[in-house]
């Protein structure tokens, strides 16, 4: 195969988006771009501090190193990549992690890559996996995730009140979760 010749690397697949391995290719001006849009991500973890291309290489080498962790790159059907999905601090024991998404181009070019991406990321966790509950805390203030996280059957298991600080205010977080059971009762 020619060195200048991009083939597909599905892992995961679904009807609009698909997760593949982040790969060091990924580390482009466009992917920091979306990390430091403080706009974009002011109610999400990402962008509380300006990101250069030396912090996104050493977050590249520890999740692609770890053994708790999971980095993949969310692509459309047309091989661009678009977000990432992350599952991180698994515990092995216990048989839970914490997982997370970052759209970054347009939500309305990618209507519903988000939900989708999170049940590609269900499929892993609790079919590949074999965990038995999946979670993560969203800022109440950052809709589209909210939106996607109930439209994707996770379930609420509680709020904190000013648990996320940004533009000098003090915001509630929702915990979403989902057990093994509540996904095979979901695909029923």
């Amino acid at each position: 195969m020619p060195k200048n010749k991009k083939f597909k690397i599905s892992y995961l697949e679904g009807k609009t988006v698909y997760l593949r391995p982040f790969l060091k290719r990924d580390l482009t001006p466009r992917y920091m771009k979306w990390v430091n849009n403080y706009e974009k991500n002011s109610f999400m973890e990402a962008g509380k501090f300006p990101l250069n291309e030396i912090d996104l290489k050493k977050y590249y080498e520890l999740n692609h190193k770890s053994h708790n962790s999971f980095l993949f790159a969310i692509s459309n059907k047309k091989d661009q990549h678009v977000g990432n999905a992350l599952i991180s601090n698994i515990d092995w024991v216990n048989r839970r992690c914490n997982y997370g998404r970052l759209i970054g181009e347009s939500k309305k070019m990618l209507r519903g890559a988000g939900t989708e991406s999170l049940k590609l990321l269900q499929e892993f966790v609790f079919n590949r996996l074999n965990l038995n509950l999946m979670w993560t805390s969203v800022c109440t203030k950052n809709y589209p995730s909210m939106k996607s996280n109930l439209k994707a059957n996770m379930k609420i298991g509680g709020k904190l009140d000013e648990f996320f600080y940004r533009n000098n205010k003090y915001y509630q977080v929702t915990f979403f979760y989902m057990t093994k059971s509540d996904y095979l009762q979901n695909k029923k």
